[in-house]
């Protein structure tokens, strides 16, 4: 079984609106796992849920935090493989099929898929090579998560990936010390899968539209919380 886990905040019509688009998706069988940690309830929301309860799962959880959100869902997660996206996201057709299909190779532990971002300039996309290359003697990170070839990288963008349940636990779960905008939690996770022996596949097949809403989920409130939480993050 396949289970797919979406963390929300304070974004119950884009969670909404992201559910009904997974709603659609007749691929391949999966469940759909809703972690909200947000303090009021929506109607709409809670009677989508209610009406799909056969597919979806729905857990309202107190403590903040997404690499909680995420370490929450593998806990009741029944799949044998975890697929995570965020609440303001369009998948693209067969998304979760084209995630699951790259578990084929056993050596893979991971999956990035390709992530286009809303009202970003189109021309760009395709044409960046180097994805997910983590360089060692800096720390230095590379995205480019737009790529449209298929290659093993060093880590994914957390909107948009998938692991091996079993091996995500063996590594010891999401770092709940990443707080605030969460920067690089989910490169954490990949670096750590990594050094146990597993490759990390991108593939731009599992794609979808990132809305990167402004307001809600973990977005840092100011400029200030925001370097804040990039500093302390990439430190750690």
């Amino acid at each position: 079984m396949i289970s797919l886990i979406i963390p929300s905040y304070n974004r119950c019509k884009l969670l909404y609106n992201t559910l009904n688009k997974f709603l659609n998706d007749e691929s391949i069988n999966y469940e759909i796992i809703v972690v909200d940690q947000s303090e009021n309830q929506d109607s709409q929301l809670i009677n989508l849920i209610k009406t799909h309860s056969d597919k979806i799962r729905y857990f309202n959880i107190k403590r903040k935090g997404l690499p909680h959100a995420r370490n929450y869902g593998i806990s009741v997660a029944r799949g044998d493989f975890v697929v995570f996206c965020d609440d303001d996201v369009i998948p693209k057709k067969d998304f979760v099929l084209n995630h699951v299909r790259n578990f084929k190779e056993m050596d893979v532990g991971g999956v990035g898929g390709r992530v286009l971002v809303r009202n970003e300039d189109e021309a760009v996309h395709g044409k960046l090579r180097d994805t997910g290359v983590f360089r060692e003697w800096d720390g230095k990170f590379t995205d480019n998560f737009s790529s449209s070839d298929r290659q093993y990288v060093d880590h994914v963008q957390g909107c948009n990936m998938s692991f091996r349940k079993d091996v995500i636990i063996q590594a010891g779960g999401f770092d709940e010390n990443f707080e605030g905008s969460a920067h690089l939690e989910e490169s954490d996770m990949c670096l750590r899968i990594r050094n146990m022996g597993y490759k990390i596949v991108f593939d731009p097949c599992a794609e979808l539209i990132h809305l990167k809403d402004p307001d809600g989920g973990c977005r840092a409130e100011n400029y200030h919380q925001w370097f804040y939480w990039f500093g302390h993050n990439y430190m750690l």
